[in-house]
């Protein structure tokens, strides 16, 4: 039984999701040897405890897997073109798609591939391909109750990319990731997911490499892979008429969300476990209580109190003993916008 330490804190949501995502790899190798905790310091670190594997085990991993996705086959690598753009139907936030032509070719690109992967059983893939969500079809350019960017309601908010130039996630960041990650040593990306080293040869002068995980710094590239596989515990919920729902992301009717919330657990547990407490309706409620508590206007009412006091309780019995707060900073520049998550703060239940 092997305890890994991941890089960072509690206090990163990078971290967070670097865990859910070597866990969600684990467990392929290991489905019932995979526990998730929080060291008992003062500022506790992420930790994977995995029977029959070590930190080394797990960047092999990762690594299997961005060799996986170079392929010209994967569906990190297929691309179509709209007119003149050449994009990733699997990226949630494209171009504006026009032409119902470009859109049904759009959507069987995504099935065959869906029903490919569903075919060979590749779970994984097809968890993360819901949690990004996708470009919205389904609302029509006539509803004027519909923002301009309305074809980028489907997408999960805890996708940040930053979308100057015509770039969106899975062709200009996953893409890039996969393939710079296969050409490491599993030592190297084992120093980068415990922190030992942190080599980032993509970020440039605007140090994006994290993709809004965390505030723009030089990031281990192998890293921020590992928590784009994270993104694959909260799926997307699609809504006919409205903005789709993100799992932790409020206010939930804002495209932009002003923060974001993820659990932080008392004891260690299972994957499945937090996967399910990601996913819950009390979950949903606790983030809704702190985020209005901590904003001016606030949540009043006995029936409100007494269903968050129901929701807490529900959290606790799955062991976790706080949620963190993570505020979401957005810049604005000349030709586009993009935001990051901020350092989180501790709410206890």
């Amino acid at each position: 039984m092997s305890t890994i330490t991941l890089a960072g804190d509690y206090r990163s949501a990078l971290t967070h999701f670097a865990q859910y995502g070597l866990a969600s790899l684990a467990e392929q190798y290991h489905p019932q040897g995979v526990t998730l905790g929080w060291s008992r310091e003062a500022v506790p670190k992420a930790q994977i405890i995995v029977k029959g594997a070590d930190a080394h085990t797990i960047a092999g991993y990762l690594h299997e897997l961005a060799k996986q996705l170079s392929e010209p086959e994967s569906w990190v690598q297929i691309n179509n073109t709209y007119g003149a753009k050449n994009v990733s139907p699997f990226s949630p936030r494209v171009s504006k798609i026009s032409s119902s032509l470009d859109w049904n070719r759009h959507q069987k690109i995504r099935h065959d591939m869906i029903d490919k992967l569903t075919q060979e059983k590749d779970y994984l893939s097809l968890y993360w391909i819901s949690s990004l969500g996708e470009a919205s079809y389904w609302f029509s350019e006539k509803n004027k109750k519909i923002q301009e960017n309305y074809q980028h309601l489907g997408a999960s908010r805890w996708e940040m990319a930053d979308r100057g130039g015509g770039r969106e996630f899975v062709r200009y960041r996953l893409r890039r990731m996969c393939e710079e990650v296969f050409k490491w040593s599993t030592e190297k990306i084992t120093n980068g997911i415990v922190g030992t080293e942190i080599n980032d040869p993509i970020g440039g002068k605007k140090l994006l490499t994290a993709t809004g995980f965390t505030t723009p710094q030089k990031t281990d590239v192998s890293l921020v892979l590992s928590a784009m596989i994270g993104m694959s515990w909260l799926p997307v919920i699609h809504m006919v008429n409205h903005l789709s729902i993100t799992p932790g992301a409020w206010p939930s009717s804002y495209v932009v969300p002003k923060n974001l919330v993820l659990p932080l657990s008392a004891e260690n547990t299972k994957p499945a476990r937090l996967r399910t407490v990601l996913r819950s309706h009390a979950f949903a409620d606790i983030v809704n209580y702190v985020c209005h508590e901590e904003s001016e206007t606030g949540v009043s009412g006995t029936k409100e109190i007494l269903k968050t006091y129901g929701s807490s309780e529900q959290l606790k019995a799955c062991g976790m003993k706080a949620v963190v707060m993570f505020p979401v900073e957005t810049v604005k520049t000349a030709s586009n916008a993009y935001r990051f998550i901020q350092e989180g703060d501790p709410v206890l239940l």
